[in-house]
């Protein structure tokens, strides 16, 4: 196929397969082995976190599931997309890939019905066309690392396992869940971005009841959107799940982000926890641990992202969150109080702006701890086609980006509250869902909230609105917020 780029990933350099096959080779290996990879692209990760789970080295289906994910990972980094630019008329504002990902594993019966699962659900969260073949490993190491297990004795008895990645919605579902009468044993992934900084501010609320992995990319990156990465979240998460012999895995993420309705299709927006995604992904660990009932669950799915927000009993500790992807392009990247900043620009931060004004911790403008804060500083009079249409190239966070976000999100809360469901459903069939129509009902509310709050300091703002909309002399006060 033109244009595929063909990987083979390697467990550590003991695999003599031959290389013929693929383009370039990732090696996957612990932090602890000088690997020499001969040209291969490396990614390592502390294996030493779960063989201490397991009390030896993992099952050899879950080492597999780590390690086949760590791999992608590393494939989506290492192919860049094509040249981008703002979504006009439908145009995608990304390019897709065609990658292929040759693996051998050692139970290749289990594993190849698995390839058109797999294909169908890292090509949809990654927005690309990811291929997998997986063949017998002849020569895989069989060998057992043997550990004192001496953290898993440590853990209070967990009934369930939680991502947490220093973001307002784990932060959420930190608290959730408790109110939920959970008791779930929590997992980040520091791949980098700072993530190992953000979780660190919340010792506190964990006491020693969350388990850090380290994951570390030992080649130079070519592609910044990541879509790939929960797919390798997951895979850890289902690795502690297995270790801690418990089933249920909370992913907790609200649910405009998860279902993004209020977006059309082409926009580099994140698919992480799509409950489609998360279907397809409950089917593959069904049949990789037949004897268990492995389920990604995720809490929050009806919620808004003012309703996850509410759960925190701590304004505080807001905070000390972060939900941008982008913390390398912020001018600052924390204030004197060690608040992380957020760009305030790509979409995510749109959704995390609107969620906190909205909520009932009373937060100011100067404490959005953003890089940018058009809502409040922008003046919108002079908005034009060109502000719009010519974002910068390979960027998901510009002025472009964030205009085009607020027009995307305008024109949808004004179609949900003006609309009849049979109307709506007629381009968003999920909408005939009393349940997932109510969550939208809902967050276009609170998108009219946030116009009026910051219109009250930036009037501009107000009349770009009521321009756009195409609304009458104070038709905007008129609608439900």
């Amino acid at each position: 196929m033109k244009g595929t780029k063909r990987f083979l990933i390697k467990s550590g350099t003991g695999s003599t397969l031959s290389e013929a096959d693929s383009d370039y080779t990732i090696v996957v290996d612990d932090y602890r082995t000088e690997t020499e990879t001969e040209g291969g692209r490396l990614i390592k990760y502390k294996k030493k976190v779960l063989n201490d789970l397991f009390g030896h080295s993992p099952p050899p289906t879950v080492t597999a599931l780590v390690e086949l994910a760590l791999g992608t990972y590393a494939a989506d980094r290492l192919v860049k997309r094509g040249p981008t630019g703002a979504k006009d008329d439908g145009e995608e504002m990304l390019k897709s890939r065609q990658i292929q990902i040759l693996y051998p594993v050692v139970d290749v019966e289990k594993w190849q019905p698995l390839e058109s699962e797999l294909n169908h659900a890292v090509s949809f969260i990654s927005r690309d066309n990811f291929q997998y073949r997986f063949i017998d490993a002849i020569d895989a190491d069989q060998s057992i690392d043997e550990s004192d297990g001496r953290n898993r004795d440590q853990l209070p008895e967990p009934d369930s396992v939680a991502l947490f990645s220093g973001g307002l919605d784990s932060l959420g579902g930190r608290f959730h869940l408790a109110d939920e009468g959970h008791n779930p044993h929590f997992v980040s992934v520091d791949h980098g971005r700072n993530v190992g900084h953000l979780v660190r501010n919340f010792d506190h609320l964990f006491d020693g009841n969350l388990t850090s992995v380290g994951v570390d990319e030992e080649f130079s990156a070519y592609e910044d959107t990541q879509f790939t990465r929960s797919f390798m979240y997951f895979a850890f998460a289902a690795a502690v799940a297995v270790a801690l012999d418990v089933d249920d895995i909370y992913v907790p993420e609200n649910g405009v982000l998860s279902r993004f309705s209020s977006l059309e299709s082409g926009w580099t927006t994140t698919r992480t926890v799509h409950p489609l995604f998360v279907k397809s992904l409950n089917r593959i660990f069904e049949e990789l641990f037949p004897d268990r009932k492995v389920e990604i669950t995720n809490p929050f799915l009806g919620y808004t992202k003012k309703e996850v927000v509410d759960c925190i009993p701590n304004k505080e500790d807001i905070f000390f969150t972060r939900t941008c992807p982008h913390p390398r392009e912020l001018s600052q990247g924390k204030n004197a109080d060690g608040h992380p900043y957020n760009c305030g620009e790509c979409i995510p931060c749109l959704i995390r702006i609107i969620g906190l004004v909205n909520s009932e911790h009373n937060i100011q403008p100067d404490e959005l701890m953003l890089d940018k804060n058009h809502l409040l500083n922008f003046d919108f009079s002079t908005v034009g086609v060109e502000n719009i249409a010519q974002s910068e190239q390979g960027r998901q966070s510009s002025l472009s980006v964030f205009l085009l976000g607020l027009n995307a999100h305008l024109s949808f809360a004004y179609r949900i509250q003006t609309s009849t469901q049979k109307e709506l459903v007629s381009s968003h069939p999920e909408l005939l869902d009393p349940d997932i129509l109510g969550l939208y009902e809902r967050f276009s509310r609170e998108i009219f909230r946030t116009v009026k709050f910051f219109a009250t300091e930036n009037p501009t703002l107000e009349d770009y609105v009521t321009e756009f909309l195409s609304l009458e002399n104070k038709e905007l006060a008129s609608l439900k917020q």
